[in-house]
């Protein structure tokens, strides 16, 4: 009975001392929401205790929550001079610079904190949400250059897209069939270099401008006559408004397929686009667009489009779910008028179809992600070789991984499956491709 007497006595004892520890007791009033008692209550001890590590950090709390910023940033960078691991403190630092309006100071501290790893979900989510404000921040109030480039290897089961018959009758000419080439595989390599800009006009209205431009080529290496060349271009104007964005841009791309070693123009396009973007909540995004583009092509005038398209996109996070599921969703439809009347309507046609997608955060650096995409073609007038109006139902889906190596490099290996089932034999095929991409952003 003594020794139970004794024991009881001394954790009483130890109880009581550890209630009279002015940081312990500080550390409680800090998260009771009472910051300022805390700072009131260690201030006296300030003379013969700053400097030791769990007195900084403390003091730094309270001051960090009672708009005692400079003040907690002087006990916090003490903190972290003498245990530089010290996450927490770092994290506190980090907003502390945030409060004062020191950007790039808070944004260095918080991806310290994730170099520093061993992070509880939430904070980490937390610490992302903040760098993705910074970033926002960025791209409203300074101008921002963000180059990057990547190339692939992979393989392409049917690099020329084509149906896999070997032979057809075609209706206006019923007594004479034609032999096709088939399907072709080829090994392909993808390479890419692009940049994007933004610039601040008006801060204060949230206007600015932006910019992006990317040049790509994509090498079928076993049939060098489906390789091609591209190049996009895009500028325009943002306008955010609390929760709500708009932009309005100029639009421009080109393709060039070379054939038999002599390269062409295949495809060109310049138009506009509008997006109208509101978020309603911090998991939630909703967004209107519309585009308008004159769709050329140089050797085959005949085929010459005028394209409108209209849409709405869904998206939401699961920010309280472990990995962060991201779920999102499309809908759109729209036109493409032939510009050459009479014997081009085949060329003009309806679109409609929808996208959903979803990724998955299995760690810090490792996503997975996937699309499906369906569109239904429906053209204007009769095949004038087949006699009949053409009718498309394309099917996409893809799966990828990305491992971001550092905050640069990431690897990503993806699989897609593409099918567009018509109702014109020439127009029918599906393939596979799996490819390998390395991206560095500068």
């Amino acid at each position: 009975m003594l020794g139970i007497f004794l024991l009881a006595c001394n954790a009483a004892h130890c109880a009581a001392v550890e209630d009279e520890n002015p940081i312990t007791r500080a550390q409680t009033l800090v998260d009771a929401g009472r910051a300022g008692e805390a700072l009131t209550l260690l201030r006296p001890f300030q003379p013969q205790l700053e400097g030791e590590p769990a007195f900084d950090y403390v003091f730094g709390l309270a001051a960090l929550d009672s708009g005692q910023t400079v003040e907690a940033i002087f006990a916090l960078e003490r903190v972290v001079d003498t245990v530089p691991n010290h996450g927490p403190a770092r994290a506190e630092l980090a907003r502390a610079y945030l409060a004062l309006g020191e950007t790039d100071e808070a944004k260095a501290e918080f991806e310290k904190v994730k170099e520093i790893g061993d992070l509880p979900p939430e904070a980490k989510q937390t610490i992302d949400r903040y760098l993705t404000g910074i970033e926002l921040f960025h791209d409203r109030t300074r101008f921002a250059v963000r180059p990057w480039m990547q190339i692939g290897l992979g393989f392409d089961t049917n690099v020329s897209g084509a149906t896999d018959e070997k032979s057809l009758v075609v209706p206006i000419a019923p007594g004479l069939p034609f032999a096709l080439a088939g399907t072709t595989n080829s090994s392909i390599a993808n390479l890419g270099f692009g940049v994007s800009v933004s610039k601040p006009i008006d801060s204060y209205r949230g206007l600015s401008a932006f910019g992006s431009a990317q040049l790509g080529a994509r090498m079928a290496l076993k049939e060098p006559d489906f390789t091609s060349r591209s190049g996009t271009g895009r500028a325009g104007l943002m306008l955010e408004k609390t929760k709500h964005r708009f932009s309005l841009a100029a639009d421009a791309s080109m393709v060039r397929i070379d054939t038999g070693g002599l390269a062409r123009g295949d495809r060109q396009t310049a138009g506009i686009s509008a997006e109208w973007q509101h978020t309603p909540t911090d998991v939630d995004q909703v967004s209107a667009f519309f585009q308008a583009a004159a769709v050329r092509y140089p050797e085959q005038g005949i085929r010459d489009v005028n394209r409108s398209i209209v849409g709405l996109n869904y998206g939401h996070a699961f920010a309280n779910v472990s990995g962060t599921p991201i779920l999102y969703s499309s809908a759109f439809m729209g036109v493409e008028d032939e510009r050459v009347d009479g014997n081009a309507d085949h060329f003009g046609r309806r679109i409609f179809g929808t996208r959903v997608g979803a990724s998955y955060q299995l760690s810090e650096r490792q996503t997975m992600f996937t699309a499906f995409t369906y569109q239904r073609s429906e053209y204007e007038g009769d095949d004038p070789v087949f006699l009949v109006r053409r009718r498309d139902n394309f099917f996409d889906i893809n799966f990828g991984y990305r491992f971001q190596l550092n905050k640069h490099l990431s690897l990503s290996p993806t699989i897609v499956y593409n099918d567009n089932d018509s109702n014109i034999v020439t127009n029918d095929y599906d393939r596979f491709e799996l490819m390998v991409t390395a991206r560095f952003d500068f």
